[in-house]
């Protein structure tokens, strides 16, 4: 959803997802969510940004579960070009 202001500028409203992180040197819970990288299958690192001491720190998450293979992931969209 845009908002106008009277500067007749255009922001986009913010969509905040519910999230536990704590920014680790101030403790605030005004963090952000800058970045997630997958670093393999099962873990990914999500780099945070405080707004209220500009720290930025990383978290990361493991997983126990086996992510799809290449084939369930890529199969659906290949098979319908396939041509016999």
């Amino acid at each position: 959803m845009l908002h106008t202001e009277k500067s007749g500028m255009f922001h986009m409203k913010s969509i905040s997802t519910p999230h536990h992180e704590k920014c680790p040197r101030c403790g605030s819970g005004l963090v952000n969510l800058e970045w997630d990288e997958h670093i393999s299958p099962r873990e990914v690192q999500d780099l945070w940004h405080c707004w209220n001491c500009k720290n930025e720190f990383i978290t990361t998450i493991t997983s126990d579960e086996e992510g799809p293979s290449v084939t369930e992931i890529t199969e659906p969209f290949f098979t319908s070009l396939v041509m016999e």
